[in-house]
């Protein structure tokens, strides 16, 4: 069976960490407690800041879905101890979040920490399953732990509906959208993110996640080709409008996109303003994109970003006002985790399209990573 597995490198950034009501330092070990490494996110280095800071932002916060032990098969109350050793792929079926349940994560910048109330807690921490504490965890030293991450953690809508529930994570991020009088408000929009760790073993150290994008990254430059003198175009206005994809959603229950790993549901409608003021473009010249929107695309559902989506721009020429206005070509197939640039390129009197996925603009990390949106 197919698993979808995020190699992650490990950096051993936690030694101590403040008790749960105490200010003094205790000191702590991944050897008795599931920590977290400063996590990661597969990203190109030229073109990272461009969308995040510094990895994640600062006092930032990701959701956590931990499985170590499975349900017994044919029951959803008695526990499976000794497949605790066992493969992700072998008890996905029978798995419940039994480690950790929404559990929220902070990174400050430097490190991560977290406050845990449940089972196998110890000072706000969660502690690997061991022989003092589970009596039945007889192997517990080669138990293969899988956890799921996603970003930002209010942002998503997570089954499981509890922690007893048997099942894999499915999770839904919805565009948090807000309008006035049709125009959409796009600084809302976080940049949602996944990480899977499969298999990991306490002996393993810290967890850490190697994060990657779910979203699209679409930036906007404009080109003039021609070279007379008074060949100047003034752009008005860009904008991007039509019925955009709302939600997507990811069902770790599943092994491929043809089986629904990812699914993409309902629209929104307005108006994304690129541009609005007066930039004048010389002969021979371009303007390169200030920042990337970003967007939703459903390419299996093959709507992409939405139904009647349109760039518009309006435009001076030679002292005439013109607009243009184009859909998506159709050889253009956005798909999750790639930056692209909508070229507007000036040519006569009008415009010509095209978008440009760049080598240095897929945020994918060009590891074996097997997450696919597509």
């Amino acid at each position: 069976m197919k698993q979808y597995h995020i190699y992650i490198s490990f950096a051993f950034l936690l030694i101590f960490l403040s008790a749960c009501e105490e200010d003094e330092l205790h000191p702590l070990s991944f050897e008795d407690y599931i920590l977290f490494s400063a996590p990661k996110i597969a990203v190109d280095a030229s073109t990272r800041s461009t969308f995040v800071e510094d990895v994640l932002p600062e006092n930032s916060s990701f959701g956590v879905m931990g499985y170590c032990v499975p349900y017994q098969r044919n029951s959803t109350t008695d526990e499976d101890w000794a497949s605790g050793i066992a493969s992700w792929s072998s008890k996905r079926a029978n798995a419940y979040p039994d480690v950790f349940y929404r559990q929220e994560v902070t990174y400050d910048g430097t490190s991560c920490t977290y406050s845990y109330t449940g089972t196998n807690s110890d000072n706000g921490l969660r502690k690997w399953y061991n022989s003092d504490d589970n009596p039945d965890a007889e192997q517990s030293d080669n138990y293969q732990y899988t956890f799921f991450a996603y970003y930002p953690y209010d942002k998503f809508d997570v089954t499981p509906a509890d922690a007893a529930t048997k099942g894999a994570p499915v999770l839904t991020f919805t565009m948090p959208i807000t309008e006035n009088n049709g125009i959409l408000n796009d600084d809302e929009i976080p940049d949602a993110m996944l990480a899977v760790e499969y298999n990991h073993r306490r002996t393993g150290g810290s967890v850490g996640f190697n994060f990657n994008h779910i979203m699209v990254g679409l930036g906007f430059a404009v080109n003039n080709y021609n070279y007379g003198a008074d060949d100047v175009v003034t752009i008005t206005s860009i904008t991007l409008s039509g019925n955009f994809i709302k939600s997507m959603t990811i069902d770790f229950n599943k092994d491929t996109n043809g089986q629904g790993f990812y699914s993409c549901s309902g629209t929104y409608s307005g108006t994304y303003e690129i541009f609005n003021g007066s930039q004048e473009i010389g002969p021979n010249t371009s303007i390169e994109p200030h920042k990337h929107l970003l967007l939703l695309s459903d390419a299996a559902g093959g709507t992409y970003f939405g139904t009647d989506v349109k760039v518009k721009v309006a435009y001076q020429f030679k002292g005439v006002n013109k607009t243009f206005s184009t859909g998506r070509p159709s050889d253009f197939m956005p798909r999750a985790g790639t930056k692209y640039t909508a070229q507007l390129n000036f040519v006569g009197e009008t415009f010509v399209i095209n978008f440009v996925a760049a080598e240095d603009e897929f945020w994918e990390d060009g590891g074996d990573s097997d997450i696919t949106i597509q």
